[in-house]
Parts: C-alpha cells; sequence; structure tokens
C-alpha cells in the first residue's frame, strides 16, 4: 500500500514484476450519481467523489470539496522516463485523472516487433512489456489510494500493430489507439499490411474490452489550415467506426477522437459548435473522447488555457464521454509534471463550474448552427461518396485525398507527382 506524503518506491514496483498479473481487464467509465451533495451544493453532473483527492486551490473556502465531472479525464504523459512517469501518474489521479495515457517515444510506430527492456525514450516512453507492466502495477496501487479505477492507455496503431496489442491484452492495458489510417496518411506504411494488421488488432482489442480511441484528429494537427478538413475528419471517424463494428469491437468500446479546429483570434465557437454539433449527430452510436486544440498553441500557457477553455465549453454544449486534457506548455517542451496538474485542474473547474448548465439553456434548432452542421454532414457524405466512384479507399489515397487541406469538395495542390498513363515504365 502507498503511504501518504511518501515517494512511490519504484523499486517496490519492480521486485517480482515477473510474477504479476494484472487484476483487471476492460474499460472502465466513471460512476454517476445524480444530485450528489457535496458541501452546501447539489450536483447534477457529478460522479462518485474520490477517497483521497487533491481539489481546486479555492476548495479550502468551501469546505476542500472536490466534484468530479461526469467526463473520464485524460492526461498525457511523454517524459520518456517511465519511472518519473510513474510518479507524474500518481499526482494526476490525485487530481482527477482516470485515463492516463502513456505517448509512445518517437519513431516506434515503425518498429516492426516488440522491443524489451526499460531504455529512456524521446517525446515518449519506449512502450516494452517490462515497462507496460511496472506501469499497470503501480496503478494498481494508485487507484487504491485514490479510489477509483483508473484506466491505462497507450498506442497500438503502426507497424507491430497486432503484437503489440497481444502484449496489451495480457497486461491489462485499458485503452488503445487503433486506426489503419494513422499508418497509410501519417507515417507512409503500406497500406494492405496496415488493414490487415489492423484486423488482428481489432480482434484482440474486442476480446480483451479496450476501449478505442481513432487517429482522426492527426488530420487537424497536420493541416495548415484545419478549420478546411472538418468533411475529411468526419469521413476518417467514419470508415475507422465501421470498420471497428464490422470486426466486433463493441460500439461502447470505439471513442472518437474530435477535436475542435480552431482557436482565437479565430471565431472558434461558431467554427467548432457546428463541426461538434454534425459529428455527434452523424456517430450518436459512438462515445465522444473531446480532445483539446493542440495546433494553434505557442509559449504561453495563459493563452492556450483560454483556448483549452473554451474547448470544455464546446463539450459541454454537446457531448463528451471522455474528456482530453492538453498540457498549456506542449506548444513550447515536453510537458513538465506541473502542467499536467495545471490541465487535469482546468478541465475540472471548467467541467463542475458547468455542472447543470444544459438544463438551464439549449441549442437553437433552426438557424446558422443547424444550416452549418447540415452542410458538414452533406460535405462528409459527398466526400465519402466519391472514394466510393473512384474505386475505394487505397485508390483515393493514391489520388491524394487525404493530403490537400481544401474544404471539400474545394482542391489545394499537394506537390503528389503522378503516372501519365501515356508514359511506358
Amino acid at each position: 500500500m502507498l503511504k501518504e506524503n511518501k515517494k512511490l518506491d519504484i523499486d517496490y514496483i519492480l521486485k517480482d514484476l515477473d510474477k504479476y498479473k494484472p487484476k483487471r481487464r476492460g474499460w472502465v467509465w466513471r460512476e454517476h450519481l445524480e444530485n450528489l451533495e457535496m458541501g452546501p451544493f447539489k450536483y447534477k453532473d457529478c460522479t462518485k467523489p474520490l477517497k483521497k483527492s487533491v481539489g481546486l486551490p479555492s476548495s479550502k473556502y468551501f469546505n476542500n470539496i472536490d466534484p468530479q465531472p461526469s467526463p473520464v479525464i485524460t492526461t498525457e504523459i511523454a517524459s520518456g522516463r517511465f519511472e518519473d512517469d510513474i510518479r507524474r501518474m500518481r499526482m494526476a489521479a490525485h487530481h482527477g485523472a482516470d485515463h492516463l495515457m502513456v505517448i509512445r517515444t518517437a519513431g516506434q510506430s515503425h518498429f516492426d516487433g516488440l522491443i524489451e527492456g526499460t531504455p529512456q525514450g524521446i517525446g515518449g516512453v519506449p512502450i516494452t512489456r517490462k515497462q507496460v507492466r511496472a506501469q499497470r502495477k503501480a496503478l494498481d496501487f494508485i487507484e487504491e489510494e485514490v479510489g477509483r479505477p483508473i484506466n491505462y492507455h497507450s498506442y497500438v496503431s503502426g507497424v507491430a500493430g497486432p503484437e503489440v496489442a497481444v502484449m496489451f491484452a495480457e497486461e491489462g492495458v485499458n485503452g488503445a489507439h487503433q486506426d489503419p489510417q494513422y499508418n497509410v496518411l501519417y507515417r507512409n506504411i503500406n497500406m494492405v499490411r496496415s488493414f490487415v494488421d489492423a484486423c488482428e488488432a481489432k480482434k484482440i482489442m474486442a476480446f480483451a474490452n479496450i476501449a478505442q480511441i481513432d487517429g482522426a484528429h492527426n488530420a487537424n494537427a497536420t493541416a495548415r489550415e484545419a478549420w478546411k478538413v472538418m468533411p475529411e475528419l468526419m469521413v476518417q471517424h467514419a470508415l475507422n467506426s465501421i470498420f471497428s463494428e464490422k470486426i466486433g469491437i463493441d460500439k461502447s468500446n470505439i471513442c472518437l477522437s474530435t477535436v475542435p479546429p480552431t482557436a482565437p483570434p479565430a471565431p472558434c465557437l461558431k467554427i467548432d459548435l457546428p463541426y461538434a454539433v454534425a459529428l455527434r449527430e452523424l456517430f450518436s452510436d459512438y462515445k465522444m473522447r473531446a480532445q483539446m486544440n493542440t495546433k494553434y498553441m505557442e509559449s504561453s500557457t495563459r493563452e492556450a488555457t483560454v483556448t483549452h477553455v473554451l474547448n470544455l465549453l464546446t463539450s459541454v454544449l454537446t457531448r463528451a464521454d471522455i474528456q482530453s486534457t492538453i498540457t498549456p506548455d506542449e506548444g513550447r517542451n515536453v510537458p513538465w509534471h506541473i502542467y499536467n496538474i495545471e490541465a487535469c485542474d482546468t478541465a475540472k473547474q471548467a467541467l463542475v463550474g458547468m455542472d447543470g448548465l444544459m438544463d438551464m439553456i439549449e441549442l437553437k434548432d433552426v438557424g446558422e448552427l443547424r444550416d452549418k452542421a447540415r452542410e458538414l454532414k452533406e460535405r462528409a457524405v459527398l466526400y465519402m461518396e466519391e472514394i466510393s466512384e473512384v474505386g475505394g479507399y487505397f485508390e483515393s489515397v493514391e489520388q491524394g485525398f487525404f493530403v490537400d487541406s481544401g474544404n471539400y469538395p474545394e482542391r489545394n495542390g499537394d506537390g503528389i507527382s503522378r503516372k501519365n498513363k501515356r508514359w511506358s515504365w
């Protein structure tokens, strides 16, 4: 058992690690409590409180209450040193995170197989069986300390997807990214292999009840003008979601990785909100993992935090089953420990502050919001129809459908050299 105010002992975690077995498998959602009373207040959209936690700085004025909002709260861990990240996980759990996402070291998506040991990484942790097992074991202790299950998450997309999926199933990993389009569009991995591997990996994830997050958010992150790729994002969501469902992943474990496309000084809510509404109407059967915007960030943590609060407002106005957080220093360096905590507190503060908001207001059924949402859905459907007309997904990729950042059906120059069918090779 962990002791309060005593550092987590890494040597103890590693002791008898070869004999460790995960105590549970599968994803766990928060336990919602209707009309939760804490201190002098009653909450509509909050969940079971933690046994031990660190409240917001101002909680001392409210009898140190620490209400927990409805969505699962994510923080991404990326120091490159797995032992440091274990300590960061404990900090994050006490501040309300219950989805701990461990980013891979740079380039691991191209490793054709599993690696071993606990080497140090760059911009992420080298994902190995030993590292995963040590962190899952540590989280077993941490979740007992805080009194809530903690979902442990990493990445199955990449060259070694099936091998990683098997290892994750064996080691009690609860969530993972899996999307063959990530391989094809962002890592230049063979298309046929990517989809065959995805079939294997998704089948294993279905068996282990691992929640799946897709990779469509990468289109937002890589487009120069991210507000123009909303139809493409919806197409990518659709392809991976139905693919996953056909393979056998339960709808409740298929999570769309959705990102508000813009940030101030753009009129972001006018752009982001219709997109969020359209996405949730088209994909109402699936879960929403609401990411925060990472595209338009610089070195100012204040600016990033304001943008992220606007993103949280969009989540409340629509729906977020998982609320992912972004550290406000991500625009300038590998995140510091304190900013993982600041990001979790930003989400908790904003979501609790907006508790019950949708009982008092509603989105208009007519006007610009609905017109724009309908337009986005129409563009996405036409996009999908053209993919079918040209011969399917592989052919559309070859023709550069997913390279330019035009607002479909607009086309931008994509720089791809094409074969002239009159040439002989």
